[in-house]
Formats: structure tokens, sequence, C-alpha cells
């Protein structure tokens, strides 16, 4: 069982098609670590497995986020790399009794953003939405297409669509390898395999058109992890954004509550 890691199967992403797409980069080199998708002026969601392991690393000054590229190497007018100024991570992640459930983490950035054409952030699922089975979603990630050792990842963002699949049909399939799919979780892929997500793709959003809306998506999912890779009847996992919506909205009024209060002083 692993992180997923890299768009299989997918195709190359236009510039401007993903504006809410981030790139959460490592240390003082700037090292790609993770993706995430932008929510708002100020914050970006992401997994919790992507802010550090079982400790969040304490010097934020570690980290950036790079956000308005489809290219991680380009240096794009539109693009913009900003600083973090705190992260939030569920408190339920790692202490319960089933592995990588509540992978679910915020970065709040050292700085509100203007939005344009090519930075923008994504809708959030109304809180307890139910994904149907078959809607087709979308999955997008700088992760590597092939799963040889050394192999660098993606320069330019990678999509490819996968249809959710039914909560008992997924663990149905997945219970040849004793793992299990909680009401935090979500399935998506093929039965004959062939797409999905895989390493260096954790943490970036699964995205989910809106109903009555051309163009327009929210983010139903997270890229959590997997057993292999695009490989049949074993699909890709991802956190069920919609039972978090709360926790991500109550997280983000609390933060702005403490920061107006404290510029009272």
């Amino acid at each position: 069982m692993y992180r997923k890691t890299r768009i299989v199967g997918g195709r190359p992403s236009l510039p401007g098609d993903w504006p809410f797409l981030a790139a959460i980069l490592g240390g003082p080199d700037e090292i790609f670590y993770c993706a995430g998708v932008l929510i708002s002026d100020q914050w970006v969601l992401t997994a919790a497995h992507c802010t550090g392991g079982r400790k969040i690393l304490g010097d934020l000054s570690e980290w950036t986020i790079q956000l308005g590229m489809t290219r991680r190497h380009s240096h794009s007018f539109f693009g913009r790399k900003v600083k973090v100024e705190k992260i939030i991570r569920h408190e339920m992640y790692n202490n319960g009794p089933v592995q990588h459930d509540h992978d679910i983490a915020l970065f709040k950035l050292s700085e509100k953003l203007t939005f344009h054409e090519f930075l923008l952030p994504v809708c959030l699922p109304p809180p307890k939405m139910v994904l149907k089975a078959n809607i087709s979603c979308t999955v997008i990630g700088w992760g590597r297409r092939n799963g040889l050792e050394g192999a660098d990842y993606e320069p330019t963002v990678n999509e490819v669509q996968v249809p959710v699949l039914d909560r008992d049909l997924c663990n149905a399939w997945l219970k040849q390898k004793d793992v299990n799919i909680t009401e935090g979780m979500i399935c998506a892929g093929y039965e004959q395999g062939g797409k999905d997500a895989c390493q260096g793709d954790s943490g970036g959003p699964l995205l989910c058109p809106m109903e009555g809306y051309k163009d327009r998506w929210f983010v139903g999912g997270i890229v959590s992890w997997g057993v292999e890779c695009a490989t049949p009847s074993l699909p890709g996992v991802y956190v069920n954004v919609p039972m978090y919506t709360e926790w991500i909205k109550n997280n983000i009024r609390t933060d702005q509550l403490f920061s107006s209060t404290d510029d009272d002083y």
C-alpha cells in the first residue's frame, strides 16, 4: 500500500485549465513535495500526509506554495510563490483505528491572493453531499507517469477522468488486500484499470462537475492512497471531501475570528 503519486493513462493539461491547482514545495531548494487545491484567497486544501509525517514540521519557513501555473518549472508572469503562515491537520489523522483515515489538511498562505484568469479558487461541495456512483470526475497532478526507479515528476499537469465507485463495490474489490474504505474515503477508477492517480499526485484534487454549470468544478476528493497503480479492481482512494466541508469551514472561520482578535491588540 502506498501514497498515490502519479497520473496514469491521462493527457497533458493546457495553461489555464486548472487555475486552482497548487504545488507544495519543501525546503530551501523548494523541492516538489505534494499537490493541493486553492479554495479561497488564503487557503489551500491538501492531504494530511503532505504535512510532514506524524508531527508537522515546526519551521513553517520551509514550506512554499506555488500557484497559477500548469508547468512546475515555468516562470510565468501569472505564477505566484507564497510562504505558509499556518498548517491545520485533521485532529483524528493517524489517531484512529483505520490507517489513512481523515487524511486532510489546510495550508494558510502568508498573504491574500488577487484572483485572475490563471489563479482562481475551486468550489467546496455541500456538507455531507453524497457523490453518486458512476459520476465522472477528473484527477489532476504532476506525478510520475511510470513507476521506474528514479523517474522524475512530470513538468506539466496531467489529467485523467475516473468514475466514482459505489462504496460496497470498492470494499468488495479491496477485500483481497485486507483494507477497508471508511465514510471519510471514496474510491474512483475502472474495473479494468489503466487510468489512475499514483506517485506524486498526493494531496491533489479529484474534481467533479457542478450540475447545470459548464466548466464549473467542485473538489469531491483529495488524492490519498492506493494499492498498486492503475491495476484492475484496485481503484484509487481519495478523501471524501463532502464529509469534511464543515471541518474546513469551521477551521477557517475560527482562524479568522482569532486573527481579527489579534489585530485589536
